[in-house]
């Protein structure tokens, strides 16, 4: 990068004009020229000038393009091990250190990794503008940024609940890793994680296999008990309870992984959902509660708030289905998480025997479901696929009813 782009692009962003900046240390036509690249300065005007932008030239000048490409690499290291506080420290470095002026390549790659970034730090930002800006660059990256590309598009739809987007590019990422004969467990396991929002446990066992299969090879135990959840959850999903519950608990009783409040609260959870699909809603209650009061996550206690109100509900004690309706609803304000939000509103509309109202119809019919199946949110689309079904048979349009039987047949099959 020339010295006189240098000096204007820092001038520029520190918002001061040639006057302000060559006062007292040369002339504005000097200063002027420099910019232009005209002269050379001398190297003591030089020092006065970054001195003056606050700026180290030093520094500046010993980040070439190799040492700011091995400096993005590491801050994908740090970000993809949760080394989060390291991971901020190289994003500032690189945000000032980064100019228009650098090789456009490198500018892309900065972009793509810091995007990852800033999802990994706000898991419930939608970043929907740098994510357009993100799918602009695909066609600029080759080999294992391409990769890159495609994992980290793939993880922001999983963090956000788009499970059926999240697995095409998870897939996308897997084709380009097998191409250029890349190693990267996380991919495996991110993959299962989408099959299992997917509700399609046996691909998400087959891939969170292939994950710990790597993992405990490279001895990485805390990414090992990550995959132990998983497999928990899929055969609580399997209907496999005892070993589902083998799994949760070994989770549990795993050190240090047991002690985080958060895989405590989630693990907790789930052994509360098991309980509830058991029949065992006291049980299922008690670990709930558990897990709402150490929840760090909004999306994990708006979660765990209506399997609450759902099992109140199921009990006939409604008074308190209602009284956690409330407060997931209250909770939910401002917040982007759709998919939860749907559910509260069924269940509160279950609970008032609103669901033959012709606006919740049309809103089950209409917005509810299609946005379930472009997710790809199986388990959801049977429930309320019942639902309907069960409503139109209450109002005797049988057409109707048998319609939606039919649908969930589909399903099942």
């Amino acid at each position: 990068m020339e010295l006189g782009s240098m000096i204007q692009f820092y001038r520029t962003k520190n918002g001061l004009t040639q006057k302000e900046l060559a006062n007292g240390v040369c002339s504005v036509s000097y200063l002027s020229k420099i910019e232009s690249g005209a002269i050379e300065p001398k190297p003591d005007t030089v020092e006065l000038l970054f001195e003056r932008l606050k700026m180290d030239y030093e520094k500046l000048t010993s980040y070439d393009v190799p040492t700011i490409h091995n400096q993005i690499n590491q801050l994908y290291k740090h970000i993809s091990n949760k080394q989060l506080d390291q991971a901020k420290s190289i994003v500032n470095e690189l945000k000032e250190i980064i100019t228009p002026f650098h090789d456009p390549d490198l500018q892309k790659y900065f972009q793509l990794i810091h995007f990852y970034y800033l999802i990994v730090q706000d898991t419930t930002n939608k970043l929907s503008m740098n994510l357009q800006e993100l799918m602009n660059l695909e066609d600029t990256f080759k080999g294992e940024k391409l990769f890159y590309f495609y994992k980290i598009v793939g993880f922001y739809y999983n963090c956000h609940l788009n499970s059926k987007m999240a697995n095409q590019y998870f897939h996308k990422a897997i084709e380009i890793l097998e191409e250029q004969n890349l190693r990267d467990p996380e991919i495996y396991y991110l993959l299962a994680l989408s099959y299992m929002g997917m509700q399609k446990p046996v691909y998400s066992n087959y891939y969170v296999g292939m994950a710990l299969e790597q993992y405990a090879n490279d001895l990485l135990y805390r990414k090992v008990t990550d995959c132990y959840h998983l497999l928990g959850i899929n055969y609580l999903n399997l209907g496999a309870f005892d070993i589902s519950e083998t799994y949760l608990q070994q989770v549990l009783q795993s050190k240090p992984m047991g002690d985080s409040p958060t895989v405590h609260s989630r693990v907790t959870h789930n052994l509360g959902i098991m309980h509830e699909r058991r029949g065992d809603l006291d049980q299922a209650l008690k670990f709930l509660h558990d897990a709402l009061e150490h929840h760090e996550n909004l999306y994990d206690v708006a979660h765990s708030t209506i399997m609450i109100a759902k099992i109140y509900f199921q009990k006939g004690e409604h008074h308190l289905a209602e009284e956690y309706i409330k407060q997931g609803e209250s909770k939910l304000q401002g917040s982007n998480l759709t998919k939860i939000r749907h559910r509260f509103y069924i269940l509160k509309h279950q609970l008032y025997n609103k669901t033959h109202d012709q606006a919740f119809i049309d809103r089950a019919e209409n917005v509810i479901l299609p946005y379930y199946k472009s997710v790809g949110e199986t388990a959801l689309t049977q429930e309320l696929l019942e639902l309907l079904a069960e409503v139109y048979t209450e109002k005797q349009e049988y057409e109707k009813a048998i319609e939606y039987y039919k649908r969930l047949t589909n399903i099942n099959n």
